[in-house]
């Protein structure tokens, strides 16, 4: 089984284990890999806020994702081949 450090490499086509970037970089990055450790295992009001800022989100998400150096239209669909992903698996679970 694949650790939750895997599974953010694979949304996010950022292997963890580079410090890629500056110090600054490096922060807002941690902001984005919390939100989706909260999302995908944290209780459901943290993943409820943390689905928002990571699916809906307009102003912040944006400005996380351009300080973090990551362009937030490509972590965004990488996000939702990762939820489409998830929603086929659970699926298929349950069958």
């Amino acid at each position: 089984m694949k650790k939750l450090k895997s599974n953010k490499e694979l949304i996010l086509d950022i292997p963890a284990s580079q410090n890629q970037g500056n110090t600054h970089q490096r922060l807002w990055q941690a902001v984005i890999d919390t939100a989706i450790i909260e999302w995908m295992r944290g209780p459901f009001r943290h993943k409820h806020k943390a689905e928002y800022f990571l699916f809906r989100d307009e102003d912040d998400f944006a400005f996380v994702c351009r300080s973090a150096g990551l362009n937030p239209e490509s972590v965004r669909e990488s996000l939702w081949a990762a939820r489409a992903k998830a929603a086929v698996g659970s699926h298929s679970d349950a069958a």
